[in-house]
């Protein structure tokens, strides 16, 4: 069997990395496209993945967005058509929705993220299973259209870690001797469901204040955010670093976003959303198990990062991911299905 995957944004690369192994283990075959996005085909490259570029992000402007997404699937229809895929994988890939569908290529995708309305309303109708964790809205991703859902218990970020071990490469190449490590995140400046600026800039330039030996590295999306906290005493990483590993030997995660917070929980970092809007459904499953703190305003946020920073007690999240289903099995079952209509 041929497996399509597309991968449209970084996290998706640690999602899929395990299971395109699995895939080629198991005597099938897989091709993977990709686009421009940032730092994402550097992240598969370090992983050894091969990939077929097509087509780029489009930004925040709505018509770029529309332009770029139509140029892709008129790119990708000719690339997949030649690759004749028996099914098309993907996390919440509008175009691999709708050339999947416009092909006649069965297709499963995993949407964990209810708050992204636009992209599901586009996704979700047209695809043939989707697989999702029990803590997202499952009211919304129906009213959106979905037909048929695969839940599973727990998060997506528990597969980035599979077969993976954490290296201390990552603190040499950051030029880190000695200190606590902040790790910083801004909001998905670009994403469509995005309205709102976080309190990070504020909260990281008191916590370098009060710990000034602490290192924080600043994880950013773009140049606007990078040229803005370089005002900050904080390290920017110039090309894409191990971020799994990173998780392992920090001591705190401040993220306004969302996938890498919950990436940084599994991972055993301490963290806390400074996410401004509402919180999606597997984020508030994190809250409400303890593994995450949630937080919008600067006063919360430095409180709460205190709490962590002075305290002895580190890395606690071992036995809620030990409770987690392995989203792998839920895509597995999910393929089956398909294959069996």
């Amino acid at each position: 069997m041929k497996y399509w995957i597309d991968v449209t944004s970084l996290p998706h690369v640690h999602f899929f990395r395990s299971f395109i192994k699995m895939i080629e283990k198991s005597g099938n075959e897989v091709f993977v496209t990709s686009r421009s996005f940032g730092v994402m085909n550097e992240i598969l490259e370090r992983n050894g993945i091969q990939y077929t570029n097509v087509g780029s992000h489009g930004g925040k402007d709505l018509e770029s967005k529309l332009v770029h997404s139509s140029e892709r699937i008129i790119e990708l229809v000719k690339i997949v058509s030649g690759e004749k895929p028996d099914i098309a994988l993907s996390k919440h890939s509008v175009e691999c929705a709708r050339v999947s569908f416009g092909l006649g290529i069965p297709s499963v995708m995993v949407i964990d993220h209810e708050t992204a309305s636009k992209q599901s309303r586009l996704t979700a109708p047209i695809t043939d299973v989707i697989v999702s964790p029990k803590a997202t809205d499952m009211r919304k991703m129906k009213k959106y259209g979905a037909r048929d859902i695969m839940e599973f218990y727990g998060v997506c970020e528990t597969a980035h870690f599979f077969d993976f071990r954490p290296s201390d490469d990552v603190i040499k190449e950051l030029g880190i001797e000695s200190g606590k490590i902040i790790i910083a995140r801004t909001e998905p400046l670009l994403a469509s469901h995005n309205f709102h600026c976080s309190v990070l800039y504020a909260t990281l330039k008191s916590l370098k204040n009060e710990y000034p030996e602490s290192n924080i590295v600043f994880l950013p999306r773009g140049n606007a955010d990078a040229e803005q906290f370089s005002r900050l005493d904080v390290i920017i990483p110039k090309h894409s670093i191990d971020t799994l590993s990173l998780y392992s030997h920090a001591d705190l995660m401040l993220g306004a976003g969302s996938c890498m917070n919950r990436e940084a929980c599994v991972g055993g970092c301490p963290t806390i959303s400074l996410c401004p809007d509402n919180l999606p459904g597997v984020d508030r499953f994190l809250v409400k198990e303890g593994i995450m703190k949630h937080a919008r305003d600067e006063k919360k946020a430095l409180a709460l990062s205190r709490a962590i920073l002075d305290s002895e007690k580190h890395k606690e999240n071992g036995k809620l991911v030990e409770r987690l289903d392995n989203p792998y099995k839920a895509v597995n079952r999910a393929v089956n299905i398909i294959m069996k209509r």
